[in-house]
């Protein structure tokens, strides 16, 4: 389904301005998930038809060396990479949640009803994707083996049905209908370099001091990212915390509430009755 005659950079003009589009509607309070429906419908596209923007796999290239698959100059090809780390450390992971056609397709087929599963330790899934991306450099520096084709990444896009590993992919998406985003949470090496970005990072989702404490975006996460201290590193930018708030507590800012404006806005500090793998001040 791949039309060829299309350049690649044509996706990755579109990958920035898209980001630079959902970030401009988050900070002017005008994003909703139905403009997020929009980017993700579109991003979806722009995999099938363009096969691009694919930083995971232009990752594996450059790591494996194999430039010349690249239809770019290596070193713009470095700055691309290096340019959604900058953007996710300032602006959070617009990119991952609503850009990436490997992300989006899984977001919008989590939107099948169906029964959900959470993993409630955060733990769990960076620890299993940090051991992966450890494999996966290993093996492409060392032994020019490239793990995303097993998972048949770009077979997938392709719609190379003959191919085994499509239907590798395939199994994800599948559990991408119960499961939130496997792939992104479990196997997306260029993820763990956006991950570590968040965490120091500016402009995120952070309840304030309107916040009653009723956990609502608890339940609404499919990531458990909403509690007062959490990093924020698998915060996808869903915006699922955001409008099921009844009190406008979920505010895109810069601005972190410290322990005593926390501890003021619920009242009291939070007891221990939150789901399994919150901490106690979620």
């Amino acid at each position: 389904m791949v039309i060829d005659s299309i350049p690649q950079v044509v996706g990755m003009a579109y990958a920035i301005i898209a980001t630079l589009v959902i970030v401009i509607l988050f900070r002017k309070g005008k994003f909703s998930r139905r403009k997020g429906y929009i980017f993700l419908v579109v991003s979806t596209l722009f995999g099938f038809l363009v096969f691009a923007p694919m930083l995971p796999l232009q990752l594996q290239t450059i790591i494996m060396g194999n430039v010349k698959q690249i239809e770019a100059p290596l070193p713009l090809a470095v700055v691309v990479l290096v340019v959604f780390i900058v953007l996710a450390f300032a602006f959070g992971r617009s990119f991952c949640g609503h850009v990436c056609p490997i992300g989006t397709v899984q977001e919008l087929i989590y939107l099948l009803p169906s029964k959900k599963l959470k993993i409630s330790n955060k733990a769990i899934t960076i620890a299993f994707r940090l051991l992966f991306s450890i494999a996966f450099v290993i093996l492409a520096a060392a032994f020019s083996i490239g793990l995303l084709k097993y998972l048949g990444v770009k077979d997938f896009f392709h719609l190379d049905t003959a191919s085994v590993f499509f239907w590798a992919f395939l199994a994800i998406a599948v559990i991408s209908i119960f499961l939130y985003r496997p792939f992104c949470r479990l196997a997306c090496p260029y993820g763990v370099l956006l991950s570590l970005a968040v965490i120091k990072g500016r402009f995120k989702l952070r309840r304030n001091e309107n916040c009653i404490n009723c956990k609502k975006c608890i339940e609404a996460c499919p990531t458990n990212e909403v509690g007062w201290t959490d990093l924020k590193q698998e915060c996808y930018m869903c915006y699922r915390c955001k409008e099921i708030c009844p009190v406008d507590g979920m505010e895109y800012t810069r601005r972190y509430i410290n322990e005593q404006e926390r501890k003021k806005a619920v009242g009291t500090t939070p007891q221990p009755n939150t789901p399994a793998g919150e901490s106690a001040d979620s």
